[in-house]
């Protein structure tokens, strides 16, 4: 059976009808069974996906890298592996025990991305959902200039315009919570604390480019987050909010490529996460061949304000953790120095700590020793500031472990359809010399199909220019 037309006729069935939904519930076989389709294309699917073939009954613990550097890190033998689980704010993380709630702070007056966490003084959920019509919100947002907030800051109202004016008779709104940098959490916060702020964002998109339909996809790592979405979406039903705009959630299986908006959609039409080329661009030809818009968590939570107040939203949250003396979400303004968000939203260095360096956008982001804390946090002044996550890493981590560590979150993680990725990340720690490492890095950068492969290179270029001599050391 075409793998697009299956699709199609299990789209109305919230959280079921694809593989990679079954495969939670059944075995294999019988999943191929009851669709139809191969027994090696199911399969394929289950061996993809971590939390579909992972044993549950395993300790699962985060080797994301605040927890990888915490003082009290321990990996026991037998211990599965969770690259993060958004708990970065109280490493080590596991999924024996239930987090701690989110910190978060602002040092922005007033808020835009937090705003529906104020007790006071805010919009209520409900005047979230008072919207003009979709021309006059497309007008608003690309008015505003809204980049997307995930990580690649491509022009917001760019996108919806391609979506609205390419034909088709139907377009969906997917709303991207499976953003999993290591180091970041605000998708999470977002989604358990402030699910109206999305799902107005989501309403805002699809009046804007004329959509029916629209899916929440979030991460596996999230438990408590489809539930409490799932909640916000009937109660703004029952409020006659959403009007016929129809909102589903489904939820990811362990894939961190799944993040990257072609895969996302391949995860969503049960199907495994691999990044396919582009043009065609989702916002043309995405779910079932029509225009999608997919759009990260914060960046739909920033749209009814944006629209409201018809101007720049020039705020972003950035989430600390490591070495810093009080983690959590930080509302900033963009273009702060790295230092004065450390300093002011985190309250500097942890006590007894000495800041060393600090990985800034998860594994493709960047690397900023202390000497270079005067960098403002932006996307035009810090290519690969990504989501905003910020790891601080004391003295007693060197570059070479840090290096290692990204190595094999890279191998780990990498979805192995194109070669220079899949075989350049597992040869990365084996370098032993600076120009090998630097034509294997050129490879990946230049040969690789998506974001994923493009960015391993970046965290380490940043290594071999502030330590070159800890990279090599013997």
């Amino acid at each position: 059976m075409d793998l697009v037309a299956w699709a199609r006729r299990h789209r109305s069935r919230e959280d079921s009808g694809n593989v990679l939904s079954e495969l939670r519930e059944r075995p294999a076989e019988s999943v191929a069974r009851r669709t139809g389709f191969p027994l090696p294309f199911v399969e394929g699917v289950q061996s993809f996906y971590d939390d579909l073939h992972s044993d549950p009954r395993k300790p699962h613990l985060c080797t994301g890298t605040a927890c990888t550097f915490a003082p009290a890190h321990i990996l026991p033998a037998g211990t599965s592996e969770v690259h993060c689980m958004g708990q970065c704010y109280a490493p080590p993380a596991g999924r024996h025990r239930t987090p701690p709630p989110i910190p978060w702070r602002t040092i922005v007056t007033p808020p835009i991305v937090l705003r529906g966490l104020l007790a006071v003084g805010g919009p209520s959920a409900r005047a979230e959902y008072d919207l003009p019509s979709g021309e006059e919100i497309l007008d608003a947002v690309i008015a505003s200039g809204l980049c997307g907030r995930g990580g690649a800051a491509y022009p917001t109202g760019a996108k919806w315009k391609a979506a609205r004016d390419t034909p088709a008779p139907e377009r969906y709104v997917v709303a991207n919570g499976d953003e999993g940098d290591p180091g970041t959490y605000v998708d999470r916060l977002l989604l358990e604390e402030c699910p109206h702020l999305v799902l107005a964002g989501m309403l805002a998109c699809a009046r804007a480019i004329g959509a029916g339909r629209g899916i929440i996809f979030i991460r596996g790592e999230y438990p408590d987050a489809p539930g409490k979405v799932r909640a916000a979406i009937a109660e703004a039903r029952a409020a006659g909010l959403l009007g016929g705009f129809d909102i589903t959630v489904l939820t990811g299986a362990g894939s961190y490529v799944a993040g990257e908006e072609t895969a996302l959609l391949a995860a969503i039409e049960g199907r495994r996460a691999e990044p396919r080329p582009k043009p065609p661009y989702p916002a043309e030809r995405g779910l079932e061949g029509l225009p999608t818009v997919v759009q990260n968590v914060e960046t739909l939570a920033v749209v009814p304000w944006v629209v409201r107040h018809r101007r720049r939203a020039g705020t972003k949250v950035v989430c600390l953790s490591g070495a810093v003396a009080h983690p959590g979400a930080v509302e900033i303004a963009l273009g702060t120095p790295l230092g004065e968000v450390v300093e002011r939203g985190g309250g500097g260095a942890a006590p007894g700590r000495r800041i060393k360096m600090a990985l800034v956008g998860g594994p493709m982001g960047r690397v900023l020793p202390l000497s270079a804390f005067d960098t403002p946090l932006a996307y035009e002044t810090l290519p690969g500031l990504g989501h905003g996550g910020v790891v601080l890493l004391d003295e007693s981590v060197s570059a070479r472990r840090l290096f290692e560590h990204l190595a094999s979150f890279a191998r780990s993680e990498s979805c192995g359809s194109c070669t220079p990725c899949r075989a350049g990340t597992w040869q990365l720690d084996r370098m032993r010399d600076e120009a090998s490492l630097l034509r294997l890095l050129r490879t990946i950068e230049t040969g690789s199909l998506c974001g994923f492969g493009q960015g391993v290179p970046r965290p380490i270029r940043d290594l071999l220019t502030h330590y070159r001599r800890e990279m090599f050391a013997c």
